[in-house]
């Protein structure tokens, strides 16, 4: 049986390629730059139990299977987990951190860096609801705690939702800032 790729597996070996090949290009330059925007010198988070957390996520609204229209608003609950805004300090605490929604991307494996990127939407706030513009037909929604440094837990909730042309479907709650945009203001949502 031959098995076929997976979206995830395919991005990931794409980018890995692409990097090397970035890497190669990169001359004899012994010079030290400095540290690139998106490195860190973080060691590994020993007291930070990413793969069973105590805390629990879910999905209120909109409801798996529900037919929504724009925007499409988002709204989670946590339970035994602390909510905090992303911040100068990015030590991460055991069970604590802040929220993402991913669409059509599938969740992020355990300790691995939820992105700042397209189909990725990141509650920086630490707040619970946001709203969507999302393209018409069906989507599949990931919600996921993060830690300060954007590890993702495998503190998870999956729902499929729907979304209709104009007044057809329900609309959600509204949220904190309107547009599910990292606190600084730049977007990372993929309808820009």
């Amino acid at each position: 049986m031959t098995r076929t790729p997976t979206r995830r597996q395919y991005l990931t070996a794409s980018a890995v390629a692409g990097v090397a090949a970035i890497a190669g290009c990169g001359g004899d330059s012994n010079e030290d730059e400095g540290p690139d925007e998106n490195e860190t010198d973080d060691e590994p988070v020993e007291n930070v139990n990413y793969s069973d957390p105590e805390g629990e996520l879910a999905f209120v609204d909109p409801q798996d299977g529900a037919e929504v229209s724009n925007p499409v608003g988002i709204e989670m609950e946590v339970e035994n987990f602390e909510l905090q805004p992303v911040g100068e300090d990015t030590t991460p605490e055991n069970g604590a951190g802040h929220l993402h929604v991913i669409v059509d991307e599938g969740c992020v494996e355990p300790e691995y860096v939820i992105p700042l990127e397209d189909g990725f939407y990141h509650l920086s706030d630490g707040e619970l609801e946001t709203e969507l513009e999302l393209e018409p037909g069906e989507h599949d929604l990931c919600a996921q705690a993060g830690d300060a440094q954007h590890n993702a837990y495998d503190m998870t909730d999956e729902i499929s939702i729907t979304v209709t042309e104009g007044d057809g479907g329900e609309s959600g709650n509204e949220s904190a800032d309107g547009n599910g945009n990292e606190s600084d203001g730049e977007s990372n949502s993929s309808d820009e």
